[in-house]
């Protein structure tokens, strides 16, 4: 039987296919019809076999809100990994985070329970407790504190989760993770890689704070690994590398890059002002601000326009050394692999 995977066009899910195909895996993947497969060949071109693997890959038109076509690829597979998700910071965006994250993973949590498969839920550390002063590392046992505010994303993967563990309740064979900010080659403008455009477009300003990251590679191996282990079950694991701060990472892939890293730093108190101020309309659309996410200030400012608002999210690391005997994918070679792919 063939390994199942939702979101296989996404960063995540394409260097996931790889890694499932390379263990000797039939994969069967997901896509929507207007998915482009083009950026997810490159991703493999990127593996000395990457070619060979590829074949091993089969795929099917559908999408993660059609219980029907759902239910035809459930009911075949060996393991279920759905990795598909809308990762939006955007009010706006709320209906379509609702639909994908909250309707789809119920489909795909229901489906693997009547069928008895074992599913892989990906959901995030956004979805994780809140730390109780400055500089606190959490982990999965991390409660959320009431009246914190969090971003619509942070809701959608939370709810998500709930919606996993309401069906493990009922005996669903699940297991969750929760990766830090993922890294890799691939998908360049989208999700985590624009990160990198935004530090190679030159950045003059930095926000306190900071969060964890995680290179994409051991992301794929601890989820097959997990899902490998059938004493582990019903359980949730943060897959994080390493925890730095905002400034840390961006100088760090400007001084790969051959650029000047930023130099100044935004308080909390400007950017929550200025992130008002659009917010109010008080701001015209146009003006160009520096910023992490290099956004339009204005009608399209976010709350990503202030990373989280200087929030630090340190994630517990060292489930991937616990695994590897240490043998992870350091934050600092991935950043210059990423940025010489480029």
């Amino acid at each position: 039987m063939r390994d199942f995977v939702t979101g296989a066009t996404g960063l995540l899910g394409s260097h996931l296919l790889y890694f499932l195909a390379a263990s000797g895996h039939e994969v069967l993947a997901l896509r929507r019809k207007q998915s482009r497969l083009e950026e997810v060949r490159a991703v493999f071109r990127q593996y000395p076999d990457g070619d060979e693997c590829w074949n091993a890959v089969a795929w099917i038109e559908g999408d993660v809100l059609e219980p029907e076509c759902l239910a035809a690829c459930i009911s075949n597979a060996r393991v279920v990994y759905h990795c598909a998700a809308v990762v939006s910071f955007v009010g706006a965006d709320r209906e379509r985070l609702s639909d994908t994250n909250l309707q789809g993973t119920e489909h795909v949590a229901s489906l693997c329970l009547e069928h008895r498969k074992r599913l892989c839920y990906v959901s995030s550390i956004a979805a994780l407790g809140d730390a109780s002063y400055p500089g606190e590392v959490i982990d999965e046992e991390t409660p959320v504190i009431e009246g914190r505010e969090h971003s619509v994303y942070s809701h959608s993967k939370a709810a998500a989760e709930q919606i996993v563990w309401k069906y493990v309740a009922r005996g669903l064979d699940a297991v969750l993770v929760c990766p830090a900010v993922i890294l890799g080659a691939g998908m360049w403008g989208r999700s985590s890689a624009r990160l990198f455009l935004t530090a190679i477009r030159g950045m003059s300003f930095y926000t306190e704070g900071g969060t964890g990251y995680v290179d994409v590679r051991d992301v794929c191996r601890l989820m097959i690994r997990l899902c490998e282990d059938p004493a582990v079950s019903g359980e949730r694991f943060v897959l994080n590398g390493g925890n730095y701060t905002y400034r840390t990472f961006f100088s760090a892939v400007a001084k790969v890059h051959g650029i000047r890293p930023p130099r100044w730093k935004l308080t909390p108190w400007m950017t929550a002002f200025l992130w008002r101020l659009a917010a109010g309309g008080w701001l015209e659309c146009g003006v160009r601000f520096e910023t992490a996410f290099h956004q339009r200030v204005g009608p399209y400012i976010t709350t990503p326009f202030v990373l989280f608002k200087c929030k630090t999210v340190e994630a517990l690391s060292g489930l991937s050394f616990f695994l590897f005997g240490g043998n992870s994918c350091p934050y600092t070679k991935n950043v210059g692999t990423k940025i010489d792919t480029f």
